[in-house]
């Protein structure tokens, strides 16, 4: 029986009304970027501010506010603007900052090529000359201008001017670096400022363009080997043209003492010299992954350096003139850029497991806050640093007294650089292994195919590296003085001093690398790496009987030894200790040692 549904006659309102009209799925909108832009707007202000004033004290005369005051303005405007161009990626704030760049580059090549000074007359009668402005300004607008394109060239999505912006990175690098280079090995004393300047800045574009590239294969891996070519190259150069005139000239008197006799400590050096050259020789033999390239290049120098040491030591009169200087300052400074080239080419080009996690532990400073906050702090205390010196100069000078030798001591040693060295040391490495452990990270890392040497070398050479580019600012300080002043100066001193800070680094950073492995908590391994940096400071103390510890004679030697003022002390005055660096070095590999037992102790719990 079949039932029949009579439909309502009046059906409720619902039911009549029209199903909804379809439509478009929401449009999605970017966030703006609200605080980006209003610092950036902040930063604008204090930099037109700071212009304002720095002309004004310029035209006018002595203002309220001096010069000082201007260009402190215009410091801070352009850091906050920076910030704005990294964080925010509109498309017209991007092609803002872009001009901005390329103004700044004109700026640049503008005070590089204009006979300065631009503005007023020379001193002394003096004419104008090209390349007067090219430090700071030249250097300092072509900084600018770098730093205004990288985050265009990141932000950018129109291939046409990403391409042109990243080729403008890769052209301005390579004429930076090659061409310091090339006026560096023609003429020496060009690298002892401009030139050492111009090829950091060379080095910094090309760095640039490696981060915007792919540089596992194509030109990204082309360029990165290039560079790494040209830097070996140049430290190879260096140390021949340093070493070779001056071994040849010698000839095997250089073995023998005053009264004729043959010096046996000499003798040992130089066989373990021959050694040190036949086992770069021998990596062309036992090393069978390298290509043949890389053989060759090895064979090639070792059995050069052999020969040359040979020459040397059983022919005489091989020259007859005596070579002239080349190694301070500008046989260091070439050897240093190249062996600075040939690092950052490793770091970029190199897939091997160390170059990896060192590569990884130094670019966690420069992403995360501490690594800022320790760098600027250390720029402000060697700013102060550098002032105080000034000032000390100027009131020896207007008295027309003399400055007890070194002059360079007042500058290093003082108050505020061994506070900082106190409270540095245990800031960089307090999270390097207990914040792995705090957060887990480090056993994964561990259950990967890496061992624990390579965990460790790799967090201490980061962290010893960026150790010593704290430590930079100071020696660019003076020599910016010696291009401001023209005169002469003597280098020694101060490349003594960074051999010795190099050497104390290696033991500071492996301690406190030990202490960061023994607890998982970052201020408990900041306070003993505290405690281990009071420890040296005491050694001094202890050295120059300060502090009456009541231990025997010889103790009290043995811990003088470790008294990290007393060879800044000696450093400056030009007598490079090796026996306390050979000290220091030995701590720090005690200590690697030390820690790399600390974390094998989790295979045996």
């Amino acid at each position: 029986m079949s039932t029949t549904t009579t439909p309502d006659p009046n059906p409720p309102a619902a039911a009549l009304a029209p199903p909804p009209a379809e439509t478009a799925p929401s449009r999605v909108l970017t966030e703006a970027q609200t605080f980006a832009r209003l610092v950036g707007f902040v930063g604008l202000f204090l930099l037109v501010l700071g212009v304002v004033v720095v002309v004004a004290n310029d035209a006018v005369g002595p203002r309220w506010v001096g010069k000082g005051g201007g260009f402190l303005f215009a410091a801070v405007g352009l850091a906050l603007m920076l910030y704005h161009a990294a964080r925010d990626g509109e498309q017209e704030v991007r092609r803002v900052y872009g001009m901005l760049a390329a103004l700044c580059l004109a700026l640049a090549v503008a005070a590089a090529v204009l006979p300065g000074p631009v503005f007023g007359q020379p001193t002394s009668g003096v004419s104008k000359v090209v390349g007067y402005n090219l430090l700071p300004w030249g250097v300092g607008f072509g900084l600018l201008s770098l730093l205004f394109a990288i985050p265009f060239a990141r932000h950018e999505t129109d291939p046409t001017y990403h391409t042109l912006a990243v080729n403008g990175l890769l052209g301005i690098g390579a004429l930076l670096a090659v061409g310091s280079l090339v006026a560096g090995l023609a003429n020496p004393e060009f690298m002892a400022g401009r030139g050492i300047a111009l090829a950091l800045l060379g080095l910094a574009f090309l760095a640039a363009y490696t981060a915007n590239v792919d540089t596992s294969e194509g030109l990204g891996y082309r360029v990165a080997f290039a560079l790494g070519v040209v830097g070996a190259a140049v430290a190879l150069y260096a140390f021949g043209r340093s070493a070779v005139p001056t071994l040849l000239y010698e000839g095997p008197n250089a073995l023998r003492k005053p009264a004729g006799d043959l010096d046996a400590w000499r003798v040992v050096a130089r066989l373990f010299a021959v050694a040190a050259f036949a086992g770069i020789a021998s990596v062309a033999v036992f090393a069978k992954r390298l290509p043949v390239w890389a053989k060759g290049a090895f064979a090639l120098v070792g059995l050069a350096g052999v020969a040359v040491l040979a020459l040397a030591s059983f022919k005489a009169n091989v020259l007859t003139t005596s070579p002239a200087p080349f190694l301070v300052p500008g046989g260091v400074i070439l050897m240093g850029l190249g062996a600075v080239y040939l690092a950052v080419a490793l770091g970029i080009c190199s897939d091997d497991q160390f170059v990896t996690l060192t590569r990884r532990e130094l670019a966690s400073y420069f992403l995360s806050p501490i690594g800022y906050l320790v760098l600027g702090g250390m720029v402000v205390i060697q700013w102060i640093g550098y002032r105080s010196f000034i000032a000390t100069l100027m009131r020896f000078g207007q008295a027309q007294q003399p400055m007890q030798e070194p002059i360079v001591e007042s500058y290093f040693i003082a108050l505020l650089p061994v506070i900082a060295i106190l409270l540095e040391v245990p800031a960089l490495t307090m999270r390097l292994i207990s914040e792995e452990k705090r957060t887990g990270s480090l056993e994964v890392l561990l259950t990967a195919p890496v061992n624990e040497p390579p965990i460790v070398l790799s967090k201490f050479l980061a962290t010893w590296v960026f150790f010593l580019i704290t430590w930079l600012p100071a020696g660019l300080f003076l020599i910016a003085l010696r291009v401001e002043a023209g005169l002469p100066f003597d280098y020694r001193p101060l490349l003594s001093f960074y051999v010795a800070l190099a050497a104390q680094g290696l033991a500071f950073i492996g301690m406190g690398l030990f202490f960061s492995t023994l607890t998982r908590n970052q201020i408990v391994a900041a306070v003993l790496t505290f405690v281990g940096m009071l420890f040296f400071l005491a050694c001094y103390l202890i050295r120059v009987e300060t502090v009456s510890v009541g231990l025997p004679a010889f103790v009290q030697t043995v811990i003088g030894r470790m008294s990290f003022i007393h060879m800044w002390e000696e450093a400056l005055a030009g007598r490079l200790p090796l026996r306390d660096t050979l000290v220091f070095a030995s701590l720090g590999v005690f200590f690697l040692f030390l820690s790399v037992k600390v974390l094998e102790t989790r295979k045996w719990s």
